[in-house]
This record gives C-alpha cells, sequence and structure tokens, in this order.
C-alpha cells in the first residue's frame, strides 16, 4: 500500500522539490546580483529577470488551477519584492493571498505542471530567438535571461530522473538545456 501512496504522489513530490530547488537557484543568482561590482555587463540582470519571469509564472499558473502557492512551496517568494527590489502592491498582495483553494491533488499538479512547462518552453523559446539576435547593448543580458531558462530545463531534468517521471509526461522530453 505504501508503494501505491508513494507513486500517487510522484507529481506533487517532485513539483515542491523542483521549486525548492529552483529557489535556491534564484537565491544565488539574487545574491550575485546584489554583490556584483559597478559597471557589470548586463549578464546577472538578464539572469535574474529570467529568474522572475520563470516565478511569476509558476505563481500565476498556481493561482490558476486554484493550488495553495504554500503547499508549492511559492508563498515566501514575491517576484517584484525579492528579484526587482518593486515595493509592495497591496492589491496585487491581497488578490493573490486570497483566493479559493481547492485539495492539491496529483492530477491537479499533472496539469499545473504540463500547463506551466509548456508556457515556460514557448518563453525559453523567445529567449533564445532574443539571445541570438539581440538588440545593441543587450548580448549580455540576453545571454543571461537564456540561462535562467537552461537551468531551469535542466533541474526539471535531474528532478525527473530523481522522481522517476519519464520526461515525456512531463513534455521536456524534446528541450535540450544546452542548445
Amino acid at each position: 500500500m505504501k508503494e501505491f501512496l508513494m507513486s500517487n504522489e510522484r507529481f506533487k513530490k517532485y513539483a515542491i522539490g523542483t521549486i525548492v530547488l529552483l529557489k535556491d537557484l534564484v537565491r544565488k543568482a539574487k545574491l550575485e546580483a546584489d554583490n556584483q561590482k559597478e559597471g557589470s555587463n548586463g549578464y546577472i540582470e538578464g539572469l535574474i529577470m529570467g529568474y522572475y519571469s520563470i516565478i511569476t509564472l509558476l505563481k500565476h499558473e498556481a493561482f490558476a488551477f486554484c493550488i495553495d502557492q504554500k503547499e508549492l512551496g511559492l508563498a515566501d517568494i514575491k517576484p517584484d519584492l525579492d528579484l526587482l527590489g518593486l515595493g509592495r502592491n497591496p492589491d496585487i498582495d491581497l488578490r493573490e493571498d486570497n483566493w479559493a483553494i481547492d485539495v492539491m491533488s496529483e492530477e491537479k499538479v499533472k496539469g499545473y505542471l504540463s500547463d506551466s512547462i509548456t508556457l515556460l518552453k514557448e518563453q525559453a523559446r523567445e529567449a533564445k530567438v532574443e539571445a541570438e539576435h539581440p538588440k545593441d547593448g543587450f548580448e549580455d543580458y540576453n545571454k543571461g535571461e537564456l540561462m535562467a531558462y537552461r537551468s531551469l530545463f535542466s533541474l526539471l531534468r535531474r528532478q525527473a530522473f530523481v522522481f522517476n517521471i519519464d520526461e515525456k509526461e512531463l513534455g521536456i522530453f524534446d528541450v535540450d538545456p544546452l542548445n
């Protein structure tokens, strides 16, 4: 019976574990950004913006799927404040924290992951195009932004292996984090 329960919660554990590791990557990038020297080349700013886009998307998808951000491990990160250093917007903060929550079922998490990964792949493709054809002065910024997506998809693939989830089930089998 225990094996059945564990296999039934693979996607929940995958999502939560991956978000924990993603937040570690984000915190390291933010620490590096906060300690960079004057006259940076824009790479770290691009990296931060890439992570900002990723975390924001994951939070919005949790909202769309009525999944509690606390259960996913996303409630303790506010991208506008924590990554961009912007002030709090009470209207947005209040709205995001006060919505109906359903039980975080395995099927709901699978839908959340599938939809989120599809959207993240689209964002990554856009970042790749911008990195390959940057506007003047944005070469390093675009490389940093693309690196955030490469790091994310590398993490998603490693975690799929750890949780014994087929990459095809997640929709990441066709993503090469190095290209």
